[in-house]
């Protein structure tokens, strides 16, 4: 939209402003835009102390900082008209003389911090940045980037005050709006920050005539994304970087020719730049360290917290990682940011570079994922697209995210992702790797002796075991000597036992089970099988998935059921084809008989979460089955599926149980275990969104995990 001013009562929050003396703090909760740029320029200019708010700050938010600040007076303009009341502060406030501004922290590391920055600090910052870009009466600067943050409220706002250069606001970023604005109103420079970049490459309107370059900050801007901006519109963008506790930009880099953009901007990781006049800085264990006069006097009654942040030396010590390019400061990550996989460290930064050189595009994020195995792995959040985009990730052996989702990317309002906060919602898990090695080798034999024996196949089914166990046996690995015994090998003597019967076709799956009670209960409750089903509430409980309505399919032997049961906050129904499961069933909720391959029965929906452990691979049309499963959520409700995976390596080795399973009717005859990006696909093509998942794996074998989709909104 353009730089329009409200039609409110100007007058009033000037009267009130009039009321108050220097160095009173005043709290402006308003859209970004035209008044409250007039709203802070007063201040400014009556020498107050101005706190700007995001408008998406609530009512009990609004009031615990206005508390907090002590502040003289609240002007809110949440909902259209400026309104003005008094603070708990009083008039005269003589704490912060010069001070100019209070700047909450966008928190993107934690709680956000009053960051105070005085009036010599922000006016030099705003002076260094203002000539480095020429503004001047002559040459307008526009901003999209809110005025609650350092970045418009130092650069643009004041750095436009200062030299007399008419400042554009555009209050609701929209590429095309944004370059009509800058074009209708002769703007020669304009900033902006790489999530918005993004949308404007997407979008490619014309490039305005009086532009001429934009200034990126405020989040790391990728190779990719610089790529795609040089080939829509040349070398025209200047990036920077800095922080509120620096009162703003610290670092810039200089307009660079096509071919040096093409070396710093999409050959290696973009640089942020040289340092400002005055600026000091060094690396310290790869930690960029700034000194300045351009710095905060502190956090707002957080002595201890300023203590932290600058050393008795003056160094403020950032957070952010770097290192040198020739003259150019390279940002690498942050510290807190750092992913402890097992003591190996991870930096996000550089993930995402390797992922974009592998083919990812568009916006996304590394993010840390809990693995109680290892502390923590990489995980990778999409702001669109498929999760099956990590697939090539998989094949490739680049950074592999144990678990993975489209939708829900989260960052600050300038842009800088929020990876812990994304990474909460997402877990996988580690096996071990010796162990299931161990029932991989104890399969491999076993196969090779149903292959050596005299009794060959003649059935279909038969036929179809004797073909897995011969791929099985021929996966030339080392065979390692069993160090424990479990299930696993109690159920692979069963069938090598059991195989003559099976192969003239006397026999079946079932009749193998009775001969041997128990075996199957033990078998889907202990390791591997019941593995999934421990996922799987890990997956749930992560989620928050087990509020409202919640529908079991396939609850089988319970071995899921039973870890999720006593979690549902709301209605639990549990579900199986075969009735006795059902009168057997001793949990809380309902049972009922379900058969997936046919179409719910009238009134079994408006479902929140429907969850099934290793069930839905026995659907005849599994395509058709999601798609009845989909029916019965309500609008966002999730699907999560807990489900092997075969083959379980790059190489092809099949799931060490694989064809153990071939001697039951809905394996043998329906295809078995899926490959993850197999389900992600008829997740998809059922309908689904936002799918994700978590992966089970024990070293370098995937055995599965979970997937998951969420039902939109039909009628979109």
């Amino acid at each position: 939209m353009g730089p329009t001013v409200t039609p409110v009562s100007a007058v009033s929050w000037q009267a009130a402003l009039v009321e108050l003396s220097k160095w009173a703090r005043v709290v402006a909760c308003c859209p970004s835009g035209r008044e409250l740029a007039d709203i802070i320029g007063a201040c400014v200019d009556a020498e107050m102390v101005a706190v700007p708010l995001s408008p998406r700050t609530t009512d009990d938010d609004l009031d615990r900082v206005t508390r907090w600040l002590s502040a003289s007076l609240v002007l809110d303009g949440r909902d259209g008209a400026v309104t003005a009341r008094p603070g708990p502060g009083g008039p005269n406030l003589p704490a912060t003389d010069g001070l100019a501004f209070v700047v909450l922290t966008s928190g993107s590391t934690g709680e956000p911090k009053g960051v105070m920055l005085g009036r010599a600090a922000a006016f030099g910052n705003a002076a260094k940045t203002a000539a480095l870009h020429g503004f001047g009466p002559d040459r307008p600067h526009a901003t999209c980037l809110p005025l609650f943050h350092v970045n418009a409220l130092v650069m643009s706002l004041l750095g436009t005050k200062i030299t007399g250069a008419p400042l554009v606001v555009c209050e609701r970023f929209e590429p095309s709006e944004y370059f009509r604005l800058i074009d209708q109103t002769g703007a020669r420079t304009a900033s902006i920050v790489p999530a918005l970049l993004h949308r404007l490459v997407e979008q490619r309107p014309a490039w305005p005539d009086s532009l001429d370059y934009l200034v990126v900050a405020a989040a790391p801007l990728g190779g990719e994304l610089a790529d795609r901006f040089q080939q829509a519109y040349g070398p025209r963008l200047r990036q920077g970087y800095g922080l509120s506790e620096a009162v703003n930009f610290s670092f810039t880099m200089p307009l660079l020719d096509s071919r040096g953009f093409q070396e710093h901007y999409v050959a290696n990781q973009p640089p942020v730049g040289v340092p400002l006049p005055g600026t000091e800085f060094r690396l310290a264990d790869n930690e960029v360290l700034i000194r300045s006069p351009d710095m905060m006097r502190g956090y707002w009654r957080a002595p201890e917290l300023t203590t932290e942040a600058v050393d008795t030396d003056g160094w403020l010590h950032t957070g952010d990682l770097g290192e040198l390019r020739g003259d150019y400061l390279v940002l690498t990550g942050r510290a807190t940011e750092v992913i402890n996989r097992g003591g190996e460290k991870y930096h996000p930064l550089e993930i995402e570079r390797q992922w974009r050189n592998a083919g990812l595009t568009g916006p996304l994020a590394a993010v840390p994922v809990s693995v109680p195995e290892l502390g923590q792995d990489v995980g990778l959040v999409l702001d669109s697209g498929s999760a099956a985009a990590a697939r090539t990730l998989y094949a490739r052996h680049i950074h592999p995210p144990v678990a993975a989702r489209s939708g829900g990317l989260a960052a600050t309002a300038t842009g800088k992702p929020r990876r812990r906060e994304m990474g909460r919602g997402l877990v996988a898990r580690h096996e071990s790797v010796e162990r299931y090695e161990e029932l991989a080798a104890y399969a491999r034999a076993s196969a090779a002796a149903i292959l050596a024996g005299p009794h060959r196949p003649t059935t279909a089914q038969s036929a179809r075991l004797y073909a897995h166990a011969r791929e099985l046996a021929a996966a030339a690995r080392p065979v390692p000597v069993p160090g424990r015994r479990g299930v696993g090998h109690d159920a692979l003597d069963v069938l090598v036992d059991y195989w003559p019967t099976l192969a003239d076709g006397s026999g079946s799956g079932p009749d193998m089970m009775r001969r041997h009670p128990g075996l199957w209960r033990r078998l889907m409750v202990e390791w591997p099988m019941g593995s999934y089903a421990e996922l799987m509430g890990e997956v749930l409980t992560a989620g928050d998935l087990l509020v409202g309505r919640v529908l079991e399919v396939g609850t089988g032997v319970g071995n899921t059921t039973r870890l999720v049961a006593d979690h549902v906050r709301g209605e639990f129904v549990w579900s199986d084809l075969i009735p006795d499961l059902v009168r057997r069933g001793r949990w809380p909720g309902q049972g009922i008989v379900l058969d997936f391959d046919q179409p719910p029965p009238p009134g079994l929906a408006g479902f929140d979460t429907i969850l099934a452990t290793n069930a839905v691979h026995c659907a005849a049309d599994k395509v058709r089955t999601l798609r009845w499963l989909r029916s019965m959520l309500a609008d966002g409700g999730r699907l999560v599926l807990a489900e092997g995976a075969n083959p379980t390596t790059a190489d092809g080795s099949p799931w060490a149980l694989d064809f153990w399973f071939d001697a039951f009717d809905g394996w043998w005859d329906r295809g078995g275990f899926r490959t993850r990006w197999e389900w992600l696909s008829l997740l998809e093509q059922a309908g689904f969104h936002h799918v994700g998942y978590s992966a089970l794996r024990a070293g370098r074998h995937d055995l599965g995990g979970v997937v998951w989709g969420a039902r939109g909104d039909d009628s979109a």
